[in-house]
């Protein structure tokens, strides 16, 4: 099996080369790479022939695209059958190896997602927020496990609705795959958490339960930083709507999926909720208002109107 590893980097030129040594040190020897780069000074190919020898493809985006965008032109030029993003963090020595041999007990599988491993200084808090998550989501999909892998059914969906953890946004899928779910979405702040969605949508993927993703956190990624927690928390909560607005509009192009726009209005009534809450819980109390009533117009609930009794009153509701 020859899986493309696609590293999109921008400005990380020692983190890509540790990126590259931990593909280098694959036990598995079939896989090539696809560097997708809009850096400053760019990225030489005679330093990606000097590590990788000739498997290797660069692509320059100038200016840079973003990452969704980056990470696109990496499955459009991989010619693996199956394409793993790695960005700028590492694989563990065997990673390929487990991926290609997890496809070989389950040949239906279009999807395998791959659990990670935090490393870095922030790597404690981070793990243990992670493992929780990964937990939880496994309680409400409750996939089977078959020799370290996890097999979801059509429960996922749903369990995705309510926290995409970040195994879960680490795809090995086959190609054919990306073709049929599409790319990642370009613009979204979160484009990974809504391909992942889309994918449970289209197929039952599964998951390998052993960290083969080593995933940096060193305060280089939203994961990771340490300061202005409360603007983080924000554009979550605002990338949690845009996803769950995307969706219901996604459905009305590709209606056999219109059974799942109830569960998909549920969950971002919660996300408003959640929003509202934040708002509320952070002193800014007129801008809860907004986000507290369409949650309570879109999915009424008591605990709606508990928020509503300790927010502004009314008539300092903000106009318009």
């Amino acid at each position: 099996m020859l899986i493309s590893v696609a590293i999109p980097t921008h400005n990380r030129p020692e983190l890509l080369r540790e990126a590259l040594a931990s593909v280098v040190a694959q036990i598995h020897a079939e896989w090539e790479v696809v560097v997708d780069d809009g850096s400053t000074p760019s990225v030489a190919e005679s330093t990606l022939r000097e590590l990788l020898g000739e498997r290797f493809v660069l692509i320059r985006h100038d200016p840079a695209q973003g990452i969704a965008a980056a990470k696109n032109a990496g499955v459009v030029a991989a010619r693996g059958e199956v394409i793993l993003h790695l960005d700028d963090d590492l694989l563990t020595p065997t990673a390929l190896t487990q991926i290609a041999a997890a496809y070989a007990r389950h040949p239906e599988l279009e999807c395998l997602f791959v659990n990670v491993e935090p490393f870095g200084i922030c790597a404690p808090g981070t793990a243990a927020n992670q493992s929780h998550a990964l937990s939880k989501l496994l309680k409400r999909a409750r996939g089977a496990e078959d020799n370290g892998v996890i097999v979801f059914n059509d429960r996922l969906f749903a369990a995705l609705l309510k926290s995409v953890p970040m195994a879960m946004q680490r795809p090995a899928a086959r190609k054919a795959l990306w073709n049929k779910v599409g790319l990642l979405r370009k613009g979204s702040y979160m484009p990974e958490p809504e391909w992942a969605m889309k994918t449970a949508l289209y197929t039952q993927p599964g998951l390998l339960l052993d960290p083969v993703s080593l995933f940096r956190v060193s305060g280089q990624n939203y994961v990771s930083q340490t300061v202005q927690k409360d603007i983080q928390k924000d554009k979550h909560l605002l990338a949690a709507v845009d996803i769950r607005t995307t969706l219901l509009a996604w459905f009305f192009e590709h209606p056999t999926f219109s059974g799942h726009v109830r569960e998909v209005k549920h969950s971002l009534a919660d996300v408003y909720f959640d929003q509202a809450y934040h708002y509320q819980h952070t002193d800014n109390h007129p801008a809860a208002w907004r986000p507290l009533l369409t949650a309570y117009l879109s999915h009424p609930q008591w605990r709606s109107l508990r928020l509503a009794a300790l927010a502004t009153p009314f008539d300092k509701m903000p106009q318009g």
